[in-house]
């Protein structure tokens, strides 16, 4: 952190690049001529940020980069603030993993700062960038031109191609950034995908970045929607996106989002609350504004835009009932309007959504509606993105702990360093940077409720042990603490491992396994599915939000055909991407953008096999056993040297010998 001094604020902390003595300048005119070669669209605005670089930072090209990173206790400080936000971030991810993976990329979140506090990356895949980890600092100050740190400055999407990066050591990299914004339409933080793929092609890139667009407007949405959560939400559609605004039981406008604020001409930050009739134009013709439909016609400026209800509560009444627009005073008494139709609500799956109609599955539905909201624990296994997750909350909320807390936790999202003080949570003073009041931990967080632990498989050696310790005696000690609190919990466990395999070969404990599997459950993948067309259908259902857009008879053979191997998570990205391209209210098969199984050439295809699990496993048990002949000879079979050689311990040594079958 020596490059540069933070200075702190109550809510954010904002880089301040030191200037760099003694640095060779560069002409703007040759930066100019450097960036306006590059053909990728939006170079002409990345002219201002090199001219940053040069002018208020001093930076130099052709200097070798260091990207600075936070201590463990920094991170700590930086990522408390956004807990509940990166949560959310970590689902949205898992709903396009697969498209983003399948290209190469990595995904992070980044502060106002420009410091990562989340990170996810398949390193599988190959092509991720060595400098992009969680604490890594990526201020335009620092690190020059980059997705992550203009971003920050410009305040707006931002996409970096290879060459377009300020420094050359960034050259291979591409970046495609967006801003994600509060409910009060004020940037919090920066959602970057990154790729070190230097054969990248730029019509990839392209759509990588519209995808980096459409995530973080989910996210800017969960924000406001989280943020009114008690409020009726009425929402319109735009060019480019949704207008939200909430409004309270007296009718009146308590908030609205960033597109909404755009077309209202205000400023961000909070609202005074406005009747709708102070808002909008009044005229004869908008007298009444309430249309058969249920919906809400409002004009501003003579811009009609036809708003629906998103989400409905005791102000739906009284919104779906207004006063004339000439009329600034709430409407206390007013009736709802009985010939009005309720506006569609999506309700979340049911656990029977969530296993299909296929009767292979008609026994497990059984057994999980008698174990739902006991303190049985239960076991998904499945492909990714087969639905663990979904089918999770499923059961909780129809579970009898249904009106208790239902808390995730993602095993394979979270520094290995920070899971046990997150799970688990930690006493006041514990460590060095902890929180004054410490941390209860997740496991207490789900006192009464249900505990998911997804990608469970992934979960370290160490905390195994204090997991399985916990589900044993249901009592919790925090670190740094010597009370215990005993906790009531459902815990419901999630994989797309072979728990079994992990066990065989020393990665999970048997004894958690066997603790964890109460009901296993396996989850079929959507190409063995019977009832695939039916799912096809309703998931398309749901997401056309009220659009009259259907399936091609050929459409729907293509996705008949296809082998999906990203399952329900892949089938919601492909109807979605198939609903922005479709003309006419017909999806085609060109719309799906599904690729030949046989053949991945195409852009927006899906690979079958990328770096299957299977593959890599292989190979690192091959690797495993040839190291233990190695220290094995080298030590004329002497396993106290040959252990230590391997910096393992002689029991883990002589369990490696029979797990491959070795003899001294």
């Amino acid at each position: 952190m020596s490059n540069f001094v933070v200075k702190k604020f109550d809510r954010l902390e904002l880089p301040m690049a030191v200037e760099r003595p003694g640095l060779r300048s560069v002409p703007t005119s040759s930066l100019v001529t450097t960036i306006g070669a590059m053909s990728i669209a939006g170079a002409d605005d990345l002219k201002a940020s090199w001219q940053r670089c040069v002018k208020r930072h001093n930076l130099d090209r052709g200097m070798k980069t260091r990207v600075d990173c936070l201590t463990s206790q920094e991170v700590r400080e930086h990522r408390e603030p956004f807990e509940d936000l990166l949560r959310t971030v970590d689902e949205e991810l898992d709903y396009i993993w697969l498209p983003l993976s399948s290209v190469n990329f990595s995904a992070s979140f980044s502060n106002m700062a420009g410091t990562i506090v989340y990170y996810r990356s398949d390193h599988q895949t190959g092509n991720y960038v060595e400098d992009e980890r969680v604490g890594t600092l990526w201020a335009e100050g620092i690190a020059g031109t980059n997705g992550v740190g203009t971003c920050v400055v410009e305040r707006r999407p931002t996409q970096v191609f290879q060459t377009q990066h300020f420094f050359r050591d960034f050259a291979t990299m591409s970046c495609a950034a967006a801003p994600v914004l509060s409910a009060e339409s004020e940037m919090a933080g920066v959602l970057n995908f990154c790729t070190g793929n230097p054969a990248l092609r730029e019509d990839v890139f392209v759509m990588m970045a519209n995808l980096a667009r459409k995530t973080a407007e989910r996210l800017n949405n969960h924000l406001f929607h989280s943020k009114y959560e008690k409020h009726a939400i009425l929402k319109a559609r735009s060019e480019a996106g949704q207008i939200l605004l909430a409004v309270d039981d007296a009718g009146e406008v308590r908030g609205a989002n960033h597109l909404a604020r755009h077309w209202l001409d205000l400023a961000e930050g909070p609202l005074r609350p406005a009747a709708l009739g102070t808002l909008f134009d009044v005229d004869e013709r908008a007298k009444t504004n309430l249309r058969k439909d249920g919906a809400i016609a409002l004009r501003r400026h003579g811009d009609e835009r036809v708003f629906a209800f998103d989400r409905a509560s005791s102000a739906q009444s009284r919104a779906s009932n207004p006063a004339p627009l000439g009329d600034t005073s709430p409407r206390r008494n007013a009736k709802p309007v009985s010939d009005a139709p309720s506006p569609a609500i999506h309700l979340p799956p049911t656990v029977e959504d969530c296993l299909g109609r296929d009767p292979r599955l008609s026994n497990q539905l059984r057994v999980l509606r008698r174990v739902s909201g006991s303190r049985l624990p239960v076991l998904v296994l499945g492909e990714t993105g087969s639905g663990k997750d979904t089918l999770a909350r499923a059961l909780h909320l129809e579970g009898k702990r249904q009106d208790k807390p239902f808390v995730a936790f993602n095993c394979a999202a979270v520094p290995e360093t920070l899971i046990d003080s997150e799970l688990f949570g930690y006493g006041v003073g514990a460590f060095t940077g902890a929180r004054r009041e410490g941390n209860v931990g997740r496991l207490v967080e789900a006192d009464g409720g249900t505990l998911f632990l997804d990608e469970v498989g992934d979960m370290p050696l160490a905390l195994q042990t204090r997991l399985l310790r916990v589900l044993e005696s249901g009592e919790v000690s925090p670190l740094g603490s010597g009370k215990t609190r005993v906790i009531d919990i459902q815990v419901i466990a999630a994989t797309n491992h072979d728990l079994k395999a992990r066990v065989a070969e020393g990665y999970f404990r048997a004894d958690l396994y066997h603790r964890l599997a109460g009901v296993v459950i396996n989850l079929l993948p959507l190409r063995d599915r019977h009832d695939a067309g039916d799912l096809f259908q309703s998931t398309l259902h749901r997401l056309r939000d009220g659009r009259s857009i259907h399936l091609s008879a050929e459409a729907l053979a293509a996705m008949r055909r296809h082998r999906w191997p990203g399952n329900v998570r892949e089938l919601k990205f492909t109807l979605q991407r198939a609903l922005q391209l479709c003309e006419g209210g017909v999806i085609a098969p060109a719309d799906l953008m599904l690729e030949d199984d046989a053949t991945d050439s195409r852009v927006g295809a899906v690979p079958v096999s990328l770096a299957p699990r299977q593959t890599a496993q292989a190979a690192r048990l091959a690797a495993e056993r040839a190291a233990i002949e190695d220290a094995l000879a080298k030590h004329a079979g002497d396993v106290t040297g040959a252990s230590r050689t391997l910096n393992i311990s002689q029991a883990t040594f002589y369990r490696k010998l029979k797990q491959h079958s070795l003899h001294r």
